[in-house]
C-alpha cells in the first residue's frame, strides 16, 4: 500500500473535485472515483482536509516538474507555453477542476493550512515567471513577474466565475501583448539608464 495507492487516490481526488466541487466533496465521493475502497483512503489520510493538503502537495510537485521543463526553453517559447498551460482549459473536466480550485481559494482567509499550500504554489509560479521575465531582458524582473502573474490569475478567476470558457481562450494573445509591452517598456528604461550612466 505505497506510492501506487496514493497516486490512484490523487487521481480520484482530481476527478471528484472536477465532478462535485470542493464544498460537496467527501471521502466517499473520492472513493467512488477510485478502484480503491474508502477504508484505504482513511488508511492514508485522516480526513478530507488532510487529503486535500496532500493533493495540493501533489499538484505542486507536478507543476514543479512542468516548470522545470519550461525553464530549459528559450524565454519567449517558455512564456508562450506557460500561457497555453494556464489558459488552455480544453475540456469540461479541466474547467470544472479550475472551478473547484477557485472554491478552495475562497477558504484561504479562514484556513491557514490551505493558505500555506497555495502560498508555496504561488512562490513556485513567481520563481518561474521571474526567470522568464529576467531572460526576456526586463528591468526589475520580479516586479514584472508580479504584474504578469496577477494579470493571468485575475483573468482566469474572472472568466471561471463568469463561466466564460471562450472568453478565456481569447485572452491568451491579449495577455501576451500586455506582457511583451511591459517588458519592452522595461527594456527601454534599462537602456536609457545605461545611456545616462555612460554620459
Amino acid at each position: 500500500m505505497g506510492l501506487d495507492s496514493k497516486d490512484d487516490i490523487m487521481e480520484a481526488t482530481y476527478k471528484a473535485l472536477s465532478k462535485h466541487g470542493y464544498a460537496d466533496l467527501s471521502i466517499q465521493k473520492i472513493a467512488d472515483e477510485s478502484e480503491k475502497g474508502k477504508s484505504l483512503i482513511y488508511y492514508h489520510y485522516d480526513d478530507k482536509q488532510d487529503l486535500i493538503l496532500a493533493f495540493l502537495d501533489s499538484m505542486k510537485n507536478h507543476l514543479e516538474a512542468r516548470y522545470s521543463e519550461l525553464s530549459d526553453l528559450p524565454a519567449e517559447e517558455a512564456l508562450d507555453q506557460l500561457l497555453d498551460m494556464v489558459l488552455g482549459i480544453e475540456n469540461e473536466e479541466d474547467w470544472e477542476f479550475r472551478t473547484a480550485l477557485l472554491e478552495i481559494r475562497a477558504q484561504l482567509p479562514y484556513n491557514p493550512d490551505l493558505a500555506d499550500k497555495f502560498r508555496e504554489i504561488d512562490e513556485l509560479s513567481m520563481e518561474l515567471v521571474s526567470d522568464i521575465t529576467r531572460r526576456l531582458g526586463a528591468n526589475d524582473p520580479e516586479k514584472k513577474a508580479q504584474i504578469l502573474v496577477s494579470l493571468i490569475e485575475g483573468a482566469v478567476n474572472r472568466k471561471i466565475a463568469l463561466q466564460d470558457r471562450k472568453g478565456l481562450k481569447k485572452l491568451k494573445s491579449t495577455i501576451k501583448e500586455v506582457a511583451e509591452l511591459e517588458i519592452s517598456e522595461s527594456k527601454k528604461g534599462k537602456e536609457s539608464l545605461a545611456g545616462n550612466e555612460e554620459l
